[in-house]
């Protein structure tokens, strides 16, 4: 081999090498921009419920993850782990407030029931009244039908709020509750005995 022929190769190796570790780092610098963590989040909040006022061993368990702009909360994203007890008909129930309005709910309950379809075990009720403290409840696993329990079980809830913008202001709290159980005293029946209220306050938003 000459020495041009030499000198050629050793430019195409130096060449290549410099394209492949240009191409190795565009790769991974587009990988690290698609990254994104707790996009847009101002908030989260932490809940945990159980039926301890009764028998039944029925509870939830999960965290809010509050997204805005500017302090203001657009987006609530619920996620919760549930479990009510194969007894129990009142299963869980989120109360929603006004100004607040459900854009989609994904669920696995009960997760077990391989037969069983998710959304037939949820149950969203809404009001018009604005005197009334809850713009929706959702139930889930709760049996309206002559109190009868659904079979119980568990599984993993998602709840996806939007906020009516036009609305809310920056010195309004809120919160949202979760409620668990059912009881029965003097005869009355009882939903949701033992709940939870996660507060939600907008001026800690704007703090932060």
């Amino acid at each position: 081999m000459t020495i041009k022929a030499r000198y050629m190769l050793l430019a195409v190796l130096i060449i290549s090498v410099t394209l492949l570790i240009l191409l190795l780092s565009s790769r991974q610098e587009k990988f690290i921009h698609k990254t994104a963590i707790n996009e847009k989040i101002v908030q989260t909040r932490s809940f945990s419920v159980s039926s301890d006022s009764t028998d039944l061993n029925t509870s939830a368990k999960g965290t809010l993850f509050i997204k805005g702009d500017k302090g203001i909360p657009e987006h609530i994203q619920i996620v919760a782990s549930i479990s009510i007890d194969p007894k129990d008909w009142g299963g869980v129930a989120f109360n929603i407030p006004d100004k607040w309005y459900i854009s989609n709910i994904t669920s696995s309950y009960p997760e077990k029931e391989t037969k069983s379809i998710p959304a037939d075990y949820i149950t969203t009720l809404t009001t018009a009244d604005t005197e009334n403290k809850w713009r929706a409840i959702i139930e889930v696993g709760r049996g309206r039908n002559a109190y009868k329990s659904t079979g119980g079980g568990t599984g993993t809830v998602v709840i996806d709020l939007v906020s009516d913008k036009k609305a809310i202001q920056e010195s309004d709290q809120f919160s949202i509750s979760v409620a668990v159980g059912s009881d029965e005293k003097d005869g009355v029946k009882i939903v949701g005995p033992d709940y939870v209220e996660i507060p939600i306050s907008l001026t800690d938003m704007s703090d932060d």
